[in-house]
């Protein structure tokens, strides 16, 4: 009787096993971009890399552009494909190596550069021109300025950020990490210096119904 029951117990599990699916690992997809995205790759031999997230209850395929894609790690074999080719007349003005210090450049600065000064100077600027402006046009001037200022000021590196030190005698890496640098901290100061502008309004009606 026992073995009877552990018998089903077996099956059980066995059926519930099959129902899940694609159960392997699940394959690492770096962007150019410095992305990482976890999925299961299907298919890589048309411009359009096919993949399926992992745990899909639906197995819902999704496509992404190949030219997006630097490299694909497979989770089973660890083997990686290199998806990014050299090809200046594509716009892939790097060399392999160098697009891989670019790709680490944007990584650090994704994940480390956080412009708290241009936040806090956003956020007085907004709350000034609010204040000062009240509900009025005039009074977004002074925040989409100095958000459009953000854009050319050099990045400074947070060493804090930088995963090999080595790494920022690569130009290729001090462009990655410039280019996400000034798009975070030109959102940023958007973003901040809204926020400031409201509360600059909402504080310039008080003043006046005082």
């Amino acid at each position: 009787m026992r073995i009877f029951i552990l018998f089903l117990l077996c099956t059980c599990f066995a059926l519930r096993g099959f129902g899940q699916g694609n159960d392997s690992k699940p394959d690492t997809i770096l962007f150019n971009s410095g992305k990482i995205l976890v999925a299961h790759v299907l298919d890589t031999s048309s411009d359009k890399i096919e993949i399926e997230k992992p745990n899909s209850s639906k197995h819902k395929k999704v496509e992404i552009d190949r030219s997006a894609v630097f490299s694909i790690r497979y989770g089973s074999t660890g083997r990686e494909l290199l998806v990014y080719t050299y090809d200046t007349l594509i716009g892939n003005d790097f060399t392999i190596p160098e697009a891989r210090m670019f790709i680490a450049g944007e990584q650090d600065a994704q994940r480390g550069f956080h412009a708290t000064g241009t936040t806090i100077a956003a956020f007085l600027v907004g709350a000034a021109g609010g204040f000062t402006g009240g509900v009025s046009i005039f009074s977004f001037g002074a925040p989409l300025l100095y958000s459009g200022l953000m854009a050319y000021p050099r990045i400074k590196i947070s060493h804090k950020s930088v995963k090999n030190l080595n790494n920022v005698k690569s130009d290729p890496y001090l462009y990655g990490y410039d280019s996400v640098g000034r798009r975070k901290r030109v959102i940023k100061s958007l973003f901040w210096s809204s926020i400031g502008l409201i509360v600059g309004m909402v504080a310039n009606i008080h003043y006046l119904q005082q």
